[in-house]
């Protein structure tokens, strides 16, 4: 692969490209050394693989070895962008972080936008990977195309939101970081990276990893425009979809732009697809969803939050006036009022937003933080646990100054929380023994998400199925089932929601077309709101190249498999690894409530979409012909297992 190695400071300006929309451009950051390396990746693999977590996946698995301890030196930690990451394009704002997954052993990523992805591509980069620990702490700044790497001592230990201001104030306006709070520092597996002071990339545990390498944040300083093949034309076809899927009556982009996703709360409580009281109860045990629903937010919100150039501007920030909760800060998401409120039987409000910030400050996963906060509930519930255990903490239901003490502990790592919980469920429940495994609601050590099998069976299949597990952002026949994709897809028609035969062809069709969704760097939400064609447009006026629908589909064929490759070379076959708690299946089933009696076939399920894969459709295992056709033959090693 072409290289180079520095010169002078606007060398990387100088070379020509083909290529647009991406920056041709990535960083790899020895910390050991401090000695940094920038690498121009040829077009070929921006075409077959885009960027984000497509392009990430290739280069570690080509450059990795495997079985590498995942918060040791070996282990490869990157931030990602997608070729449409700063453009034009509808919500261009994600980034990825990516690495192998202290939670799970295998695949790890976590999407996440804002301010950082932008810059970063501005400030001429696509991606910056990090191998080997840092002796000291340290931050990197990227800018105009460089690298640097500068002491972090003076950060060490705060929260993000604080280290984010510091480093603006240090390096300018225009300055974005991605930072770990004190929970990654210490390599929490709960720990996130946070930017702009509450969007996170939470998945994956990846804050533990970054942490791990005594990184505390990458800053970027951009400005200016990303170049493009079609600048007029991308801007354009903006200006249209924005005037015909946004400026108009349009019930799902009103619903993001009034209530983000909070205001699905509710509504989702009602048809049984937020888990309630740690997935075993229907909803009427649940009575106080209305009090922490979209409008319960709506009233406290004091004003909206847009990531980087989004008409959506699903965000917003939130003021608890007075009491013990007081304070200001990002709204809670839904996953966050899910996990803190439903799961909890926690209906106050005033808690989830004090625990929403506790989390963006130490840089904590609301999803898992919330889960374990659960599973500790239904332990003490049960007496697997007690007050002489917890510190005198009463874990009952519905208690939320439980709630908070306890995610306080967790954020701290200090007491019962910060020492049996902090590394979420699975090492707590061993950590506590006595069949505490029981009440663990995770998939392959990746605490589950809030919506539920038993409300869209298809999500059984993305939570186990996918490379990363336990995941309700992969696209999957769980869209199809709940009429989430655009109309103009032709998407395979599936039965019935509960016919668990024939949905394959829809499951693989989804998923693919969601792995370009993520791995081009726009978001999901603009996705459900947006025409299908146009994310091949975009493509093709960023990138200079055509892209067609087909086009889309193949590239996410090959990152769903160069994904799953990573995951067999760790000796980790889904089937074996990846298994969902039987009461998430409904097994047993709930006894009342709209998803009552309701028992998913997930098996059967599983194996249509790994037939649609041309999977084996009992080991999981590619066939060989498949990653011949996709180019994957660098990784053939994999299909013979």
């Amino acid at each position: 692969m072409p290289s180079w190695q520095g010169g002078s400071r606007n060398a990387w300006k100088e070379e020509s490209m083909s290529l647009q929309g991406v920056r041709g451009r990535i960083a790899w950051v020895d910390l050991a050394s401090q000695e940094t390396k920038i690498e121009a990746p040829p077009d070929e693999l921006y075409l077959k693989y885009l960027g984000g977590y497509g392009l990430a996946a290739y280069l570690l698995y080509t450059r990795q070895r495997p079985g590498v301890d995942p918060l040791g030196p070996e282990n490869v930690f990157g931030l990602t962008t997608g070729p449409l990451t700063g453009t034009a394009a509808i919500t261009g704002n994600r980034f990825t972080a990516v690495g192998k997954s202290p939670k799970t052993g295998g695949w790890g990523d976590a999407n996440c936008g804002g301010t950082f992805g932008p810059a970063l591509k501005q400030a001429g980069l696509d991606a910056v990977y990090f191998s080997g620990i840092s002796e000291e702490p340290v931050y990197v700044v990227v800018e105009d195309g460089r690298v640097t790497l500068h002491d972090a001592s003076d950060l060490w230990g705060l929260p993000c939101g604080e280290a984010e201001e510091r480093l603006k104030d240090r390096h300018g306006k225009n300055a974005r970081s991605a930072v770990v709070g004190p929970a990654g520092e210490r390599r929490s597996l709960l720990a996130c990276i946070i930017n702009d002071g509450g969007r996170a990339a939470g998945r994956s545990g990846l804050g533990a990893v970054m942490g791990s390498k005594r990184v505390k944040a990458v800053v970027a300083v951009g400005g200016g425009e990303v170049p493009v093949a079609e600048d007029e034309k991308l801007k354009a076809l903006r200006k249209e979809i924005l005037s015909t899927h946004y400026q108009v009556t349009n019930p799902m982009y009103e619903f993001y732009h009034n209530y983000g996703t909070p205001g699905g709360l509710e509504s989702r409580v009602r048809m049984g697809d937020t888990p309630i009281k740690n997935w075993m109860a229907p909803p009427e045990a649940f009575a106080g969803a209305d009090r922490i629903s979209g409008e319960a937010v709506r009233r406290i919100q004091v004003k909206p939050y847009s990531c980087w150039r989004c008409p959506i501007a699903c965000g917003g920030r939130v003021k608890v006036e007075a009491g013990p909760y007081a304070g200001e800060g990002h709204k809670p998401e839904y996953e966050t009022l899910g996990a803190f409120g439903a799961m909890c039987l926690n209906d106050n409000l005033e808690s989830i937003c004090r625990v929403n910030n506790l989390c963006n400050d130490f840089g904590l996963d609301t999803i898992s933080t919330g889960a374990v906060v659960a599973f500790a509930f239904e332990c003490f519930d049960k007496g697997l646990i007690s007050e002489a255990d917890t510190g005198g903490l009463k874990l009952a239901w519905g208690n939320h100054q439980a709630v908070v003490e306890l995610t306080e502990q967790i954020a701290r790592g200090e007491g019962f929380g910060g020492k049996v919980l902090g590394d979420g469920v699975r090492r707590a429940a061993e950590r506590i023994g006595g069949g505490a495994e029981a009440a663990g609601m995770e998939c392959g050590g990746e605490e589950l998400p809030m919506h539920d099998p038993r409300c869209f069976p298809g999500l059984g299949v993305s939570y186990v199925a996918d490379a990363t597990p336990g995941r309700h952002t992969q696209y999957g026949s769980w869209f199809v089932e709940g009429n989430m994709l655009p109309e103009d897809l032709d998407v395979p028609k599936i039965a019935g929601r509960y016919v668990y035969r024939g949905k394959g062809e829809a499951h693989k069709f989804a998923s693919c077309f969601g792995h370009v969704v993520n791995a081009a760097g726009v978001c999901m939400f603009a996705s459900l709101i947006t025409p299908g064609r146009v994310l091949s447009e975009y493509l093709t006026l960023a990138l200079g190249r055509p892209f067609t629908l087909e086009d889309v589909l193949a590239v996410g064929e090959r990152i769903a498999n160069i994904r799953i490759a990573f995951n067999l070379r760790e000796g980790i076959r889904n089937v074996e690894r990846f298994r969902l708690p039987g009461r998430v299946l409904g097994n047993p089933p709930l006894p009342s409530g709209p998803t009552q009696g309701v028992t998913v076939d997930n098996d059967s399920q599983i194996r249509d979409y790994y037939e649609a894969m041309g999977w084996d459709p009992e080991t999981g295992v590619p066939h060989r012909a498949v990653f011949e056709r996709l180019g994957l033959d660098f990784a053939l090693e994999v299909t013979r297992g």
